[in-house]
């Protein structure tokens, strides 16, 4: 850990759990810096996290050179974290929390409510970080579903099912069962012991919410449009967003959000920020997927910089410390796009005529900055294309987040001028593979995994 360079002198600080993912977002430390909160970091080590630090010490223009302490804590490790903590409000007056990270949900509402200070609340904050108790406390929102536990014995017959795991995240695990065979086969894939859940699949399209609450109050959400790879796979891998989603009438947008709020009451949701999954039904039933009580995944808080024309982490802070916060409505479309790509070992990425360079992660471990503010009339725009792997890895099939290769984010005033941006960034866009080595079977499976954890695309 980082020492203090003032112990001496008490200093207002916030407190960022899972901070290394807050790399994502450049405004967060300016906006701390301008309410003359100092940021305290907690994370849990991984290489893919500790290449980050190592990044961010040596640059100070990156997006994480204003963390003042870090501390390394895994976070299901909650009583390490809660003595971190309270060692950190001797020396600073810790005015908020923000957790970033999924492993951080639950201890970040611990923390809140052991020093009174705004937050989810300790149901939200539990309930958000298991997928069996959102289906039980949010039953009336929730597909039919069971638990199976380690010793594997279940009674099912509905199919198509969904099968996932209740820890996990950013759709590990996460398949599709079409048979009590099929079920059989892909429960021997699991860790013994793991819990999971098999629940209906729920057809229909797919969106977020997210929301702004502040004391118990839903001060800003929109819902972002989602497409995933499960047409022709049996998987559920996000593969794009939209903000706002533009396939949605005025009714399916009013039954989300009112489905939203209703589960955000239930869980009596205080202070934060919560992300939503939904599936709308033919009849226009709203079905809960599931709920997160921290800032979503991918760059989905970049899209709202560029729909909204302003970033959304000073909300966030104010929100967090117990300031009036809001955030204004959408005024033009921000879309990020996850490209699919060939299997083989990964040559070289391209992006001709797009008029911004393609980010390899690794050469910075930052994602570029978007402007601030953003023109609501301003001319359709590619902001960045980041590849999240580097040359000479594997590319295996998209089953898991960490899988996938690159992502570009665009956007624009209009719908249509989005789709024909769209259409020419996947024309432009060349991935280039070596299908060779896949075909002839030499992909070892260990270097594969050994290279998505260097990466950051899945855990140690």
């Amino acid at each position: 850990m980082n020492q203090p360079d003032h112990p001496t002198s008490p200093a207002d600080a916030v407190v960022v759990l899972g901070v290394m993912f807050a790399g994502r977002y450049p405004r967060l430390f300016p906006a701390a810096a301008a309410r003359r909160f100092r940021v305290l970091g907690v994370d849990g080590p991984s290489p893919f996290k500790q290449r980050v630090d190592a990044a961010r010490r040596s640059d100070p223009t990156h997006p994480l050179a204003g963390v003042a302490e870090l501390a390394w804590i895994p976070g299901d490790q909650h009583e390490e974290v809660i003595e971190q903590v309270l060692t950190w409000s001797r020396q600073h007056r810790i005015r908020g929390v923000l957790a970033f990270g999924e492993d951080f949900v639950e201890v970040a509402g611990l923390v809140c409510d052991l020093l009174d200070l705004p937050g989810p609340g300790l149901r939200a904050s539990r309930v958000c970080r298991n997928k069996h108790l959102q289906r039980r406390y949010l039953a009336r929102w929730s597909p039919q579903s069971r638990l199976i536990g380690a010793d594997r014995d279940i009674a099912w017959d509905t199919f198509p099912a969904v099968l996932k795991p209740v820890g996990r995240e950013a759709s590990s695990g996460v398949q599709r069962i079409d048979d009590p065979a099929g079920l059989s086969g892909a429960l021997t894939a699991y860790e013994p012991g793991e819990e999971l859940l098999i629940e209906e699949l729920v057809d229909g399209h797919e969106v977020s919410v997210e929301s702004l609450v502040q004391q118990g109050r839903v001060i800003f959400a929109s819902v972002t449009g989602k497409l995933t790879n499960e047409s022709g796979s049996s998987f559920f891998v996000e593969m794009g967003h939209t903000v706002p989603d533009p396939a949605l009438d005025e009714q399916a947008r009013a039954a989300v959000l009112t489905a939203n709020a209703e589960i955000l009451t239930r869980l009596s949701f205080g202070d934060g920020i919560a992300h939503a999954e939904y599936r709308i039904r033919a009849d226009g039933s709203v079905v809960l997927m599931e709920l997160a009580a921290r800032a979503p995944g991918d760059s989905i808080l970049t899209l709202y910089q560029l729909a909204c024309g302003t970033p959304i982490e000073p909300a966030l802070l104010d929100i967090a410390t117990g300031h009036p916060a809001g955030y204004p409505a959408p005024s033009r479309y921000a879309r990020q796009v996850y490209l699919p790509h060939p299997t083989g070992v990964l040559r070289d990425v391209t992006a001709d005529g797009l008029g911004v360079p393609v980010t390899w992660l690794a050469a910075r471990w930052a994602w570029p900055e978007v402007p601030d503010p953003v023109d609501g009339a301003e001319p359709a725009s590619v902001r960045m294309v980041v590849v999240g792997r580097n040359r000479g890895d594997v590319l295996v099939p998209i089953r898991q987040s960490g899988d996938r290769l690159l992502m570009y984010i665009l956007d624009a005033a209009t719908v249509p001028e989005l789709e024909e941006l769209q259409r020419r960034c996947d024309l432009a866009i060349d991935v280039r593979v070596d299908a060779e080595v896949v075909d002839n079977g030499l992909v070892d499976a260990g270097l594969v995994h050994t290279q998505l954890v260097e990466t950051g695309a899945v855990a140690g």
